[in-house]
């Protein structure tokens, strides 16, 4: 990616975009510049920046986390144009529980249209037979009830179905991903009966309107698949949505940040007296090493 491609002229199309933590684990440097990255991206007065937080996952929602992230934005003084604002505005006006029943209007439109399928296999079930993880379709057939207890629901994926081809704007190149074979029939919602990520992601970015999306390279097959059920649910607007997928910031091993590691988190490195400006600097340096 040439850096000239994070510019715009000044009569470009104005960037809408988001960044969407987890309140799943304290954040690391990786996902700081991931947003980093984003807000670089906008360059004109009409640009705007949007703090969604992606919640739905109650398990490992931790009202720490969620703190963190609004600690964290302050500090590299990155100030959203909308969202929340501190974590009491984010429970009551913003979190994703809020809109479940948007959510699930686009699951029944699925229903409807004879796309889904129950699903009782367990994660162990799964990476017995493949071990990266990819669903072999083992329920297709079973013809189980999507009302029945302790089932994820799956959108089926046609066998016929073409690759999925969008341009990622950082590579400044065409992905193709054939969802079938990289990915499988992906989980739409999940046993506990909430909906899964990649119909509640979609359903918020066209909801409010981002037409920019900034993501990790381990991401490529999320977007094709977002992509694959915007068309199936005629979310045209989506389709025109612009994808930087940048690569991750690693260990020195290689290994990808994760938030366990709780030594690499921005709350660790605050307390240890870290200023932002040293973050933003690490920042520039990574940058021009993707680019």
């Amino acid at each position: 990616m040439l850096l000239s491609t994070l510019m715009k002229s000044p009569d470009a199309m104005a960037v809408h975009t988001r960044i969407a933590p987890t309140p799943s684990g304290y954040l690391h440097t990786g996902n700081v510049f991931s947003f980093l990255y984003t807000k670089r991206l906008l360059q004109n007065t009409g640009d705007t920046l949007r703090l969604r937080i992606d919640d739905l996952d109650r398990a490992r929602m931790r009202n720490g986390y969620l703190e963190d992230i609004f600690e964290t934005l302050e500090w590299l003084g990155i100030k959203p144009d909308s969202g929340a604002s501190n974590p009491h505005d984010f429970k009551t006006q913003y979190s994703q529980t809020l809109r479940v029943a948007l959510y699930r209007s686009y699951i029944e439109q699925l229903k409807q249209k004879g796309h889904l399928y129950a699903c009782n296999c367990s994660r162990k079930d799964i990476l017995q037979k493949n071990k990266k993880g990819i669903y072999p379709g083992t329920c297709r057939l079973k013809n189980l009830s999507l009302l029945t207890p302790g089932t994820a629901i799956r959108l089926r994926i046609p066998e016929d179905t073409v690759p999925i081809s969008f341009i990622d704007a950082h590579r400044e190149k065409t992905i193709s991903i054939h969802l079938l074979e990289d990915m499988g029939d992906f989980v739409i919602q999940r046993k506990e009966g909430l909906p899964a990520y990649h119909i509640a992601s979609l359903a918020d970015d066209v909801l409010y309107g981002t037409n920019t999306i900034v993501r990790g390279e381990d991401l490529l097959e999320s977007t094709a698949a977002q992509l694959f059920l915007a068309g199936l649910l005629n979310l045209d607007v989506f389709l025109q949505t612009k994808f930087y997928h940048h690569p991750l910031v690693q260990h020195e091993n290689g290994e990808k940040l994760s938030k366990s590691a709780g030594h690499l988190s921005l709350k660790h490195l605050r307390k240890t007296g870290m200023p932002a400006q040293q973050v933003t600097a690490l920042f520039e340096k990574w940058l021009q090493t993707i680019a």
